[in-house]
C-alpha cells in the first residue's frame, strides 16, 4: 500500500523535468507518463507520478515552485502591460430590455472612462419569410423588405444613442464617446466580426433577448458568442430588475483550478477595483472525503491572491457538497453574492454547470449577473 502511485499533476514536457529534478533532490522520488521521447521538446500532457506515501512532503517543496509560476504565467499574459476597460461593446436587438441594457453599460463606462459601441445586426432571418411566385418578384421584394428592414433598424438604433448620448450630457459627464454600428447578416457571426474590429475591452449583453419564452438560460447569439470570442462578456438577465453594480458588495469567482484562472482573476480585480468587491474564489466539490491535492492547490490560489488583492479583499473556499447547484445557490445566500465570474472553456463542468438547464433558478429567478472569461 505504501508504495502505491499517484498522479501528482501534468505538466508541460519542461516544467514536469524541472519538478522532477527539484522534488528528487528532496528525496521524493519521481517518474514521468505519457513521455514521448521522439518529440520530448514538445510540451503538455506529462504526468508526474509519485508514490501515495510522499503527497504530503512533495507538495510543501512544489507550493513555492507553484507560486512562481503562477506569477510566471500572469506575466507573460500581460507583459509589462496594464489591463484596462476602454471600449465596451454592447449588442442590442431592440427587445424591451436593450435600454435597461445601455443604461448599464453607461454606468460602467462612467467608473473607467470607456467609449460605447451600440450594435445591431438586423435583416439575419428576413429573406425566409418573403412569399414569391417567381425570381422576379423575389428578387424585388427582397431588395423591398431588406430595404425597409435596414431603415428600422437605423432609426431604432439612433433612439438608443441620442438617449445615451443627452443622459451624458444631463450628468455633464466628459470623456466617454457613445457611437453605433449596423451590419446585416447572422447576429453571432456579426458580433464576432465587430470584435475584430473594434477589439472591446469588455461586451455586455443580455441573458436571452428576445427568446424569453424559450427553456434556454441563454439564447444560441450569446452561447455562440461566447464559445468564439476571448473578449470578457458579462451577462445579465432579462428577467425582473436590473443589480445595480455599484451596490454589489461580493463577487464569486468558481474555479476549477484551471491554469488560466491567474489571468482571468487579474481581469476581474481590475473590473471589479472601482466597486470596492470582495472576491470570493470559490471551488465546488461533490467528493465527501478531504481531497489532499485540492486543499494544496486552493492554497497556492489564496497565497498568489493575497499577494495581488491583499488580505481584506480575498476569500477562498472549498465547498464540499454533493449536489453542487444547491451548494452555489447557499454559498450565494449565505455570503451575499451580487455576481458570479466564471472561466469559459469548452467541455468545462463549470460552463456546463452555469448554462445548462439547472441554473435557471440561480441566474433567472435572482437575476444575478454573470461574468465570463476566456
Amino acid at each position: 500500500m505504501k508504495d502505491r502511485m499517484i498522479t501528482l499533476a501534468t505538466y508541460s514536457y519542461s516544467r514536469a523535468q524541472l519538478l522532477k529534478t527539484r522534488l528528487e533532490s528532496e528525496g521524493v522520488e519521481c517518474f514521468l507518463k505519457n513521455l514521448n521521447l521522439i518529440q520530448s521538446a514538445i510540451g503538455g500532457g506529462v504526468k508526474l507520478r509519485i508514490k501515495a506515501q510522499d503527497l504530503t512532503q512533495a507538495l510543501k517543496i512544489i507550493e513555492e515552485l507553484e507560486l512562481s509560476y503562477a506569477q510566471e504565467d500572469f506575466e507573460k499574459a500581460f507583459p509589462q502591460q496594464k489591463i484596462e476597460v476602454n471600449r465596451i461593446l454592447v449588442p442590442v436587438d431592440f427587445s424591451d430590455f436593450s435600454p435597461r441594457i445601455c443604461e448599464y453599460a453607461m454606468s460602467i463606462a462612467k467608473k473607467f472612462n470607456a467609449d460605447i459601441l451600440l450594435f445591431h445586426t438586423y435583416f439575419a432571418s428576413a429573406i425566409e419569410t418573403i412569399p414569391f411566385s417567381d425570381s422576379y418578384t423575389y428578387n424585388a421584394t427582397v431588395v423591398e423588405v431588406l430595404s425597409e428592414v435596414e431603415k428600422n433598424a437605423k432609426a431604432r438604433i439612433k433612439e438608443l444613442y441620442y438617449d445615451l448620448r443627452n443622459k451624458l450630457e444631463l450628468e455633464k459627464i466628459e470623456g466617454i464617446e457613445v457611437d453605433y454600428a449596423l451590419s446585416g447578416g447572422t447576429a453571432s457571426s456579426e458580433i464576432l466580426n465587430i470584435c475584430n474590429t473594434y477589439k472591446p475591452d469588455l461586451m455586455i449583453m443580455g441573458s436571452r433577448g428576445e427568446t424569453a419564452g424559450t427553456t434556454n438560460l441563454l439564447g444560441s447569439v450569446v452561447t455562440n458568442v461566447i464559445e468564439e470570442t476571448e473578449v470578457p462578456i458579462l451577462i445579465l438577465s432579462d428577467q425582473g430588475e436590473l443589480v445595480d453594480f455599484d451596490k454589489i458588495d461580493n463577487i464569486m469567482y468558481a474555479t476549477n483550478f484551471d491554469k488560466a484562472d491567474f489571468r482571468a482573476m487579474a481581469n476581474l480585480k481590475y473590473i471589479t477595483k472601482p466597486y470596492d468587491m470582495k472576491i470570493h474564489c470559490v471551488h465546488f466539490n461533490d467528493i465527501e472525503e478531504d481531497n489532499i491535492m485540492e486543499q494544496h492547490q486552493m492554497e497556492v490560489m489564496r497565497k498568489y491572491l493575497k499577494s495581488t488583492l491583499g488580505e481584506s479583499n480575498v476569500s477562498c473556499s472549498i465547498i464540499q457538497i454533493e449536489d453542487k447547484m444547491k451548494g452555489i445557490e447557499k454559498y450565494v445566500q449565505d455570503n451575499n453574492i451580487g455576481a458570479i465570474a466564471i472561466l469559459a472553456r469548452k467541455h468545462n463542468l463549470l460552463e456546463r454547470m452555469f448554462f445548462g438547464q439547472m441554473s435557471r433558478k440561480l441566474f433567472i429567478k435572482t437575476h444575478i449577473p454573470i461574468l465570463v472569461f476566456h
